[in-house]
């Protein structure tokens, strides 16, 4: 059975006897946000607590089969229905699906799936078209282009100043998932309630949320372009302020990931546009320049020596930890 998500009000009574319900979209934000609604309708808002939802993820799930299988038929300390969520599942291991439905009786656990690639002629697809026991919901995406976001700003009499303005929000909207993307509109349009005056790209990067402060990506920038007078001038300006090295240094292994991503996928693709940091604008333009100067195996090198430094920084005192981070990270200058 087919559901179109922006077709569905409720979830109530909905998914009661299906086996399998697959959520199938690029926002998977969106998804795992439905999934939880969907586990409360079904199993009540603690079974969590009540250790009846059993979660796998991508790279699991291949190789426990059998124990996802077996999953069906357990039973917990507590009444209720059971849950098994499976998060981001490969199209090629969509046999366990089968698997699953084969198993599945009336009043067994049900199994919530996410998938963000979907081919539409795949054995699964035919399988989710013909079954009266798995339900697929499919999340259209929203076209954000220029005319769209135009159309919606001029509804509100939100003027912009120049077109940079305006590429900016296209390459922020296509990176945000859409609840997300819904609040910051709502924040435009009271920020320029009882103002004319057109929206400058410094009001647009003030007021959105990308969720990092300027100084951590100067960071990230300096180790990017092997700046060595930046990169200690930024240091320096870190730990007057008290900052903590080990946050410092996840979003440095969070930025390097980002860094690889790009470089093996493409700046425009859903498995870097769903990453943290979100890069809009001139921070994407020199993300991308930066890739010139990085091989992947170099940035793999970065990497895991990043998460590597943050394991050794957890087992010292804060007194010693400012001087393992400056150590490392001029190491890290010369890879």
């Amino acid at each position: 059975m087919i559901y179109h998500r922006k077709k569905i009000d409720s979830f109530v009574g909905l998914f009661d006897n299906y086996s399998v319900v697959v959520l199938h979209g690029e926002n998977y934000n969106l998804l795992l946000k439905d999934s939880k609604k969907i586990s409360n309708e079904i199993a009540g808002s603690t079974a969590e607590n009540e250790m009846r939802i059993k979660k796998y993820f991508n790279q699991e799930i291949k190789s426990r089969k059998d124990e996802i299988v077996s999953c069906l038929k357990t039973k917990s300390f507590f009444s209720g229905r059971q849950i098994i969520m499976l998060n981001d599942l490969s199209e090629k291991d969509h046999n366990i699906i089968s698997s699953i439905d084969a198993e599945w009786q009336s009043h067994d656990a049900l199994t919530i799936v996410t998938m963000t690639k979907l081919s539409q002629n795949s054995e699964l697809s035919k399988l989710l078209t013909s079954s009266t026991r798995i339900a697929l919901v499919n999340y259209t995406k929203k076209k954000i282009d220029r005319e769209f976001l135009k159309n919606n700003l001029d509804k509100e009499g939100i003027n912009l100043d120049g077109e940079e303005v305006l590429e900016t929000l296209i390459d922020f909207a296509n990176f945000t998932p859409e609840d997300i993307l819904q609040n910051e509109f709502e924040k435009l349009k009271l920020f320029k309630l009882y103002d004319d005056k057109p929206l400058s790209l410094k009001d647009f990067v003030n007021i959105a949320s990308v969720d990092y402060e300027t100084e951590e990506l100067n960071l990230a920038v300096a180790l990017a372009e092997r700046n060595i007078v930046e990169l200690q001038k930024n240091l320096s300006a870190f730990f007057l302020q008290g900052k903590n090295p080990i946050s410092i240094l996840q979003f440095l292994t969070a930025y390097f990931y980002k860094l690889s991503l790009i470089k093996i996928y493409g700046p425009n693709s859903f498995e870097v546009r769903r990453e943290y940091p979100f890069l809009i604008n001139s921070d994407l333009a020199k993300a991308k320049n930066y890739l010139k100067r990085w091989s992947i195996e170099q940035l793999n090198q970065v990497t895991s020596s990043l998460t590597t430094l943050d394991l050794k920084l957890r087992k010292y005192p804060s007194l010693f930890q400012r001087s393992i981070l400056t150590q490392y990270l001029y190491k890290m200058l010369e890879v």
